[in-house]
């Protein structure tokens, strides 16, 4: 979000370097709760401005824009299955097969792969990460590990990693592990660059769309999807013993995604499975004309919006368990006006700070390379869902779900 052309730039400049001056001297989580909201708005503004770099240059990676012929008006409200048309304007920003952005300088993003294992990865590994006695943490438990796998899998994906040329890790010679020196397959190369070109760093794919679409449930391709998906009432298959079905070649559940499979994300799949089936229930009896599509659609938006809310506003302030960052997770959510003011009279303004905030997503967005930074639309808990249809907005409202849907 740059704001280089904004007359009160200069303002924007000062605010920001005040703010980053009081977290580095004393930190934002040691000031009273107004002053370390205010602190956390300089950081994210720092951030949105000098932390997202886009790889793609002026061209975008993947098989160029996609073309909407045949495809209706179907895409302005409903979630295509490989992430294309969340922004009309670059249609295949954030698709799949589409680059990972950078959190860094495109400049200091050449690696020196003389260096890169140096000191070597295995030690600080022993060193820094090795647990002699069970060290709990007391405010988590499980399931904190779960939803952030089950998160992951929706956001990125590298794809099966290359075996030619694998890094080489050299051990001591006491060292147990069974392979001597270690070796560490390479993540896949991005197949869309101009071979020999330099004008970029490193670059690579994302195999799942970049968006927060609940991805890991319905697949990102279409013969995933069509595995999940029942072709009635627009549910997704679910076994009688209310399970999800097994697949026969590798023995684990059947769904979007299911790679490092255990308890923890079968558990996950199968309970928004079956969310994603009540929400069908209840838009059907609602509204007993719509399609098996339709159906779908609608039960994905909600289905997904319900995924960003737990992640925003339940499982990050679980993680960061501080009085300031609960504030600011729900005002991320509600806007810093609060559940009530969002609740009752919507977004007041696109630009105003206490009721929700739209993000420029320029440069073209994506999944960082560094770390998951994902963007996500706001949807209330009632499940008032807006969709843009040509920047004009149509808002329509769910019938009250039930205890079973909650």
């Amino acid at each position: 979000m740059s704001t280089s052309h904004s007359p009160f730039a200069w303002l924007t400049r000062l605010f920001t370097r005040w703010t980053q001056s009081l977290d580095q001297k004393y930190g934002w989580h040691t000031f009273p709760l107004p002053i370390g909201l205010v602190i956390l708005i300089g950081l994210r503004t720092i951030l949105r401005q000098k932390n997202l770099y886009d790889t793609t240059g002026v061209k975008l990676t993947g098989k160029g824009s996609p073309s909407s012929k045949g495809q209706g008006s179907g895409y302005l409200t409903a979630r295509t299955v490989d992430g294309t048309f969340n922004d009309l304007e670059h249609p295949t920003m954030g698709s799949v097969g589409t680059r990972f952005g950078r959190n860094v300088p495109l400049y200091d993003a050449y690696p020196d792969e003389s260096t890169v294992l140096t000191p070597n990865p295995r030690v600080v590994s022993l060193e820094l990460l090795t647990r002699d006695t069970f060290q709990p943490v007391t405010i988590l438990n499980m399931l904190a590990a779960a939803w952030v796998q089950f998160m992951i899998h929706d956001w990125f994906s590298h794809g099966k990693n290359q075996k030619e040329n694998p890094w080489e890790i050299p051990l001591s010679d006491d060292d147990p592990w069974s392979q001597h020196p270690m070796q560490i397959l390479r993540t896949h190369s991005d197949p869309t660059r101009t071979p020999g070109a330099n004008d970029v760093p490193p670059t690579y794919l994302n195999t799942a769309t970049h968006w927060w679409d609940g991805s890991q449930i319905y697949g990102s391709d279409e013969a995933t999807m069509a595995k999940v998906r029942s072709g009635e009432h627009g549910k997704l298959v679910i076994g009688s013993d209310g399970l999800l079905p097994l697949d026969p070649d590798s023995g684990v559940d059947i769904t979007g995604v299911n790679g490092n499979w255990w308890i923890g994300l079968s558990m996950l799949h199968t309970l928004f499975t079956l969310e994603h089936n009540v929400i069908c229930d209840r838009l059907l009896e609602a509204y007993p004309s719509w399609s098996d599509d339709e159906l779908f659609d609608h039960a994905r938006l909600a289905n997904a919006a319900l995924l960003a809310k737990i992640h925003t506003i339940n499982w990050t302030p679980a993680i960061l368990d501080h009085p300031t960052m609960q504030v600011a997770m729900r005002g991320n959510w509600w806007g810093l006006a609060g559940e009530w003011i969002y609740d009752h009279f919507g977004r007041l303004s696109w630009q105003l700070v206490g009721t929700g905030r739209r993000v420029d997503l320029r440069p073209l967005w994506a999944s960082q390379q560094e770390r998951s930074h994902q963007r996500h639309s706001r949807f209330s808990h009632r499940s008032l869902w807006r969709a843009v249809c040509h920047n004009r907005r149509v808002r329509f409202r769910l019938p009250h779900a039930s205890a079973d849907a909650r």
